[in-house]
């Protein structure tokens, strides 16, 4: 070949220079080995949630290593009818479904042994608590005892000591099980907000009481009489007070409306003062009605003989002289029953002694002259005249 060397002639041409071949992929880290039954990263609530989201039960790596394996053939399954329980997973005929609810099962196994530790916490700090109320309770009702306060303050603290030991065992209890205490909380401050602000009436009932409670104008088992009702109270709580009536009729009164009411308690002093009241004519003889009302009432059961009983001219009345007999009661709490005796022996008494017992009356006097008395007209006379 003329200007340049060619290839010999009978020999091929030279090959061009071969591309270089790409480099091989660099090897994985190997895997730290896990024991046999290990459970998988993110622990039984990541194998819940990935059951219940309807994924597998295995791992994601897990799952791609799976892919990359042949799939073996699996004859194809035949078609079932549909009806009511087709939706249901057939166990024996779909391995997968049934190593899924396995799968699932020993997710929510796990799932509970995890949770055992947290439950048994909160179960003690309940228990601590119910005992730490016992002792408190067994120690308040013998400061009581010893003190010798009013049986209702037992009742009252009690009940506010059990309602706040609840409360707090019930908070450390859920905090224990795992639960955001503070959204709990500041939801509950809330709703007890709104609470008070519906519910005024009440919380002023609950204020009275405390006022009736430290002040203590009355115990359970006195006779008092407030707003005009006259009985024994029965029961005082933080809302409401209870008085038995005479009737045996039970008179539940708001405690705020108590405080606004004048409040005469009857047996808070151990002697007590009885007034009789009764009236003689203006013509009986004070001197003699005193000695009949005295002998009356001398050695009755229900009063005093020292101090001894006495009678007083109590006021010059419109139609009689008022008289009033007082003697003192050896027990107050007998003051009905005692006035009701003596009322009835001090009538019969004056009965028997010819004392008059006056009753209202008025006599009408005409000032000036006495008029004229008419004459009938004559009844032969046919003019009147």
């Amino acid at each position: 070949m003329p200007g340049g060397q060619g290839p010999a002639h009978g020999q091929e041409p030279a090959s061009p220079p071969a591309e270089a071949a790409p480099a091989a992929p660099e090897a994985a880290p190997p895997t730290e080995a896990q024991p046999d039954g290990a459970a998988p990263e993110g622990g039984a609530l990541e194998t819940v949630r990935r059951v219940l989201s309807g994924g597998s039960a295995q791992p994601p790596a897990a799952a791609e290593g799976a892919a990359t394996e042949p799939a073996a053939a699996e004859p194809p399954a035949e078609a079932e009818p549909a009806g009511p329980g087709a939706s249901l997973p057939d166990f024996e005929g779909d391995p997968t479904s049934r190593q899924a609810w396995r799968d699932y099962g020993e997710a929510l196994l796990a799932a509970f042994v995890e949770f055992i530790p947290n439950l048994l916490r909160a179960l003690v700090v309940l228990l601590a608590f119910w005992i730490l109320y016992r002792v408190l309770t067994g120690v308040f009702r013998s400061l009581v005892r010893r003190t010798r306060a009013d049986p209702s303050i037992l009742g009252i603290g009690t009940r506010l000591t059990k309602y706040v030991l609840i409360a707090f065992g019930l908070v450390m209890a859920i905090s224990q099980l795992g639960f955001e205490v503070g959204s709990v909380l500041a939801g509950i401050s809330i709703l007890g907000l709104a609470l008070g602000l519906a519910a005024q009436e009440s919380l002023s009932n609950v204020i009275a009481g405390l006022t009736l409670l430290w002040d203590r104008p009355f115990r359970v088992g006195d006779n008092v009489t407030i707003a005009g009702t006259f009985g024994q109270v029965k029961e005082m709580g933080l809302r409401t007070t209870r008085i038995l009536t005479q009737e045996r009729l039970d008179a539940i009164l708001p405690n705020k409306e108590i405080i606004n009411q004048e409040i005469i308690n009857h047996t808070l002093n151990p002697q007590l003062r009885l007034p009789v009241r009764v009236s003689i004519a203006y013509k009986e003889d004070t001197r003699e009605a005193r000695r009949v009302l005295l002998r009356a009432v001398e050695g009755h059961r229900l009063i005093l003989d020292e101090p001894g009983p006495a009678m007083v001219v109590l006021a010059l009345g419109e139609s009689g002289v008022d008289l009033e007999l007082r003697v003192w009661l050896r027990d107050p709490h007998s003051e009905r029953e005692a006035l009701f005796e003596i009322t009835e022996l001090a009538k019969i008494a004056l009965d028997e002694a010819g004392i008059e017992i006056p009753f209202p009356q008025r006599t009408l006097h005409f000032a000036g002259r006495r008029p004229r008395a008419a004459r009938l007209p004559d009844a032969s006379s046919d003019t009147p005249e």
